[in-house]
């Protein structure tokens, strides 16, 4: 935080936020004085007359602050310029050679989202089933899974259900990272990577009561606490919870969850500082897995269409059941002007119990009845994660450096008792799940555990205008799984390792313009094993990008262009000599266009859009019927434009409205490409008004109803939401 003490002689004129980190308002002095007109010399006693006049005509002293935005704190408005997860250090994005959307704490609140799914429908080449499957979240972009990371540490799911999910109000920002990670995060998927900024202590104090009602008879509560402990803010505390219990568009399915997040940040000096945070959230009711047949949701059924509030399951017997539970540390240590410490851990555990029932296939000659799986799942996932960094800035004449040496730890333990079986049929058409039977018994067991270590080194260096990013890490990698049945007993061990490396230059100009290529390699485990029994290797991501990021000196703004090639290898296959086993000669390729502004052209008028355009292909296959074919599930195109205006004076100050409209593309409905899954165009709006301490908003999404299929895959189709309505009242104070 930097302060001035300005004596204004007059109107004071507002000052744009400086667009490099800098306190605008220092210079404005600077430059007024520079501007300023010469004048003859006064004589004595004209010079004593105008020098009491000017006393006496000089306003008191304003004390003038800006605060620089955080990276990983509170953000006023829709624009965010800093972000720390594509570099791990805190850096302008338009200085990052790699695409970055942010998702601030504001823009999640004008547009009510409740989920992470829905807090990113608004963000380029992101998409997700967006319905009523809250186990866990389903986010994908450049046609392939992201991974998720909650602040900068993986959220590692476990190959079956025990993935963790974080509720929206305990965050502060979504960070969408796209494209090949590795080289910061060790193993994940080429799409690039999804960071969840948790909501952690802070100077400013925090306090805040919560309550929300939606449509499908949802209700919930939420607090959020915190500020200072002691005058001097040695010690910061935050305190966040939250209460839900809601229906959903579907019959039987339901959404529960009880949770609550303390947290402290010691000082003892300005340059050390240890935040401690603890989780927990029991989910009684966590959603369901809700698959429908392609016949009669997304294709021709002679008995008409399945309805979008449709159970194709058991609500009799079908339950998910979540308790997790996490605690952490985050330690900076500033040793000098040169280095900084960081270190930072968590444990995090998920208690998984879950009964579901499903459709497998329509019985032999019929278009009105299903033949019912069930299978039953009880699950417990530990994973440790542990970050140390040493950072280095300093500068050598002209050249600036900032040099990141970074050691990371992850360590999962998973283990799995399951059972499945059939459990009968089903009309969709007419359901009765009265004669459908449940599975009741385990038979299967599944441990895992996994340990990866990775130690990177990246380096930002800055010359003249020229910015180059350079990094490079190596992982190893090693996972034992074994499984048990009333048959079998077996054991398999992978030990993987890979290096990764990203290269990136940026050009900065003047006008706020920074046209940017990058470089970047992904790896990703794969599990199982060749006829030959040789464990799978990891695919491997490999991208060229190339943008251009505007970030405009003028106004409150930030803009990204960015053209990508993305290619997965080492993509499993069919054994065309050995049937039931798999070799790793298949390719994915995508390319696409994404485009993204996010504008605050004032206090009152905040606009932000995108345009996705994604051509993914499979380029290698033995299965002649996906060669030069789509993968499911991404929309070729994408489009959004979402506005809110709020009033600041007159009568009627306070009260704003928003308004926003989403097209999804056309997308493949199999590997085949057989059919296509329909596109839509859905309305969103927002009406919300402050008076005093309240704060009171009422959302509305899918404004028309607009029933629509979000995507097909696998033999099965997942109807997006339906509309939506939330009101939330706020007491701050």
């Amino acid at each position: 935080m930097t302060g001035l003490t300005l004596a204004l002689p007059g109107i004071v004129h507002a000052q744009q936020p400086a667009t490099d980190g800098t306190d605008s308002a220092a210079a404005a002095p600077a430059r007024a004085a520079q501007s300023a007109p010469a004048e003859p010399a006064a004589q004595p006693a004209q010079s004593a007359q105008s020098a009491q006049a000017a006393a006496s005509a000089t306003l008191p002293a304003v004390q003038v602050t800006t605060q620089r935005e955080s990276p990983t704190g509170p953000t006023a408005g829709i624009v965010a310029k800093r972000s720390i997860t594509g570099t791990k250090t805190d850096t302008p994005i338009v200085r990052v050679p790699q695409s970055i959307s942010v998702v601030t704490r504001d823009q999640m609140d004008q547009q009510g989202a409740r989920t992470v799914d829905q807090a990113l429908r608004y963000t380029p080449g992101v998409y997700s089933q967006d319905s009523t499957d809250f186990r866990f979240d389903q986010l994908r972009g450049r046609g392939f899974d992201y991974s998720e990371y909650l602040d900068g540490m993986i959220l590692q799911p476990s190959a079956y259900y025990a993935n963790p999910r974080i509720d929206p109000y305990f965050v502060e920002r979504v960070e969408v990272l796209r494209g090949p990670a590795s080289v910061l995060y060790g193993a994940g998927s080429p799409a690039g990577i999804v960071n969840l900024v948790s909501k952690l202590p802070t100077e400013e104090a925090v306090h805040e009561v919560m309550l929300q009602f939606a449509n499908h008879d949802g209700y919930e509560a939420g607090f959020d606490l915190g500020g200072k402990v002691d005058e001097a803010g040695t010690v910061l505390y935050r305190l966040t919870g939250l209460g839900r219990d809601a229906d959903t568009q579907v019959d039987g399915i339901k959404d529960q969850r009880l949770a609550i997040a303390p947290s402290v940040t010691i000082r003892p000096t300005k340059d050390t500082s240890l935040t401690l945070y603890a989780q927990y959230q029991r989910d009684p009711a966590g959603g369901l897995f809700d698959s429908l047949p392609v016949s009669g949701v997304a294709t021709y059924n002679p008995n008409g269409k399945i309805a979008t509030g449709t159970y194709v399951g058991n609500p009799n017997d079908d339950y998910f059941r979540r308790t997790q539970y996490a605690f952490g540390y985050r330690f900076e240590q500033k040793l000098n002007d040169t280095f900084t410490f960081r270190s930072n851990a968590r444990y995090l555990h998920d208690d998984i119990d879950y009964h579901q029932t499903f459709f497998s296939n329509w019985a032999t000659g019929s278009t009105s009845t299903l033949n019912m799986n069930a299978f039953l799942d009880r699950e417990h996932l530990s994973q440790f994660s542990m970050d140390n960094q040493l950072q280095a800035k300093f500068a050598t004449g002209a050249l600036k450096q900032t040099v990141l040496f970074g050691v990371d730890y992850q360590r999962l333990l998973n283990g799995v008792n399951s059972g499945t079986g059939a459990v009968g049929t089903l009309n969709p058409f007419v359901a009765d799940f009265s004669h459908l039977a449940a599975i009741t018994t385990t038979n299967k067991r599944v441990d895992t555990a996994t340990d990866q270590v990775g130690v990177y080194v990246q380096d930002q260096i800055e010359y003249g205008r020229w910015l180059v990013t350079l990094g490079a890490r190596n992982d190893w990698t090693a996972t034992n799984i074994q499984t048990q049945t009333t048959t079998a007993n077996t054991l398999q061990h992978q030990t993987p390792h890979a290096f990764t490396w990203r290269g990136g230059v940026s050009y900065l100009l003047d006008s706020g313009v920074a046209p940017y290529f990058s470089y970047a390699k992904s790896f990703q485990p794969s599990v199982g094993t060749t006829f030959a029994g040789d464990a799978l290797v990891p695919t491997t991501g490999e991208e060229y990008e190339v943008g251009v990021k505007y970030q405009p000196k003028s106004y409150n703004a930030l803009y990204t262009l960015s053209l990508y090639n993305l290619t997965q290898q080492n993509v499993s296959t069919t054994d065309l000599l050995h049937p039931g086993y798999a070799v790793q000669t298949g390719e994915v390729r995508s390319r696409g266009i994404e485009l993204e502004g996010h504008v605050q052209l004032t206090d009152s008028l905040a606009v932000l859009g995108s345009y996705t355009y994604v051509n993914q292909v499979v380029t290698k296959s033995n299965t002649a019927s996906q060669l030069g074919k789509r993968p499911p599930i991404a929309p070729r195109n994408m489009a959004s434009l979402w506005a809110d205006y709020t009033l600041h004076g007159g009568p009627l100050r306070g009260l704003g409205f928003g308004g926003g409209v989403r097209y999804l593309g056309m997308s493949a409905g199999d590997t085949a490409n057989t059919f296509d899954v329909g596109s839509v165009v859905l309305l969103d709006a927002a009406v919300h008004y402050d008076i005093g301490n309240w704060k009171f908003a009422l959302n509305g999404t899918n404004l028309t109803n607009r029933k629509y299929v979000a995507y097909c895959s696998g033999g099965a189709c997942y109807y997006g939401s339906t509309i939506g309505v939330l009101g939330t009242a706020k007491y701050q104070w």
